[in-house]
């Protein structure tokens, strides 16, 4: 940018409405870190709450007018629970997966909100978690995890049944340096925003 000039503006995008409050339990949020749009149109927005901080962590169910249809998730480390939160996914099967970085697991609610199963281990082999933060879903219905500590993304089936891990520690093509989101696009691509590299890259 030139020294002097003004910003430039985006011009696709134009602001419609907020929706949320400040919220340490039932309406709204509290230090929310993940949003998923269900197909029945609704909001579910994963809060992590604060370090230490046992208030807060839950999926909150809202709609695009501030509607209020519930919550799901509470802290803790038991099923049904999460301590740190990162990421919230919404899978073909309509069940919701969130991904808890304290205890590397991955944990799944159908579409009612209710407790599935969870499934992860701790460690740094193949299919092992150290981290798990951006989740999301590739072209074939697998679940892309960021193994956010062991600098790499892994591929599960929605059963938790490792499939396959892309990336190395490292900042060249390919490499990563604590990654933390992903996304795929239209075309099937994978996007990494790779966090301490300070770049995104696409596979």
């Amino acid at each position: 940018m030139v020294a002097g000039s003004k910003p430039s503006q985006t011009k696709f995008l134009r602001y419609s409405h907020t929706v949320g409050l400040s919220a340490m339990s039932g309406r709204g949020f509290y230090y929310p870190v993940s949003t998923a749009i269900g197909r029945d149109g609704k909001i579910y927005t994963l809060s992590r709450s604060l370090e230490g901080d046992p208030r807060g962590v839950r999926v909150t169910i809202a709609g695009l007018d501030s509607e209020y249809y519930g919550v799901f998730g509470s802290y803790g480390e038991k099923e049904g629970e999460m301590v740190w939160p990162t990421a919230i996914s919404i899978g073909a099967d309509d069940r919701f997966y969130i991904a808890d970085e304290y205890t590397n697991l991955i944990s799944v609610f159908d579409s009612s909100g209710e407790f599935s199963n969870r499934w992860g281990t701790s460690g740094t082999a193949e299919g092992q978690l150290d981290g798990p933060s951006g989740l999301a879903f590739d072209s074939e219905g697998l679940l892309l995890v960021v193994d956010h500590q062991n600098h790499r993304v892994q591929r599960y089936t929605t059963d938790g049944e490792f499939v396959s891990s892309f990336g190395t520690r490292g900042n060249n093509q390919g490499e990563f340096d604590l990654p933390w989101g992903v996304d795929v696009g239209h075309d099937g691509a994978v996007y990494v925003a790779d966090w301490q590299n300070d770049r995104v890259q696409k596979f």
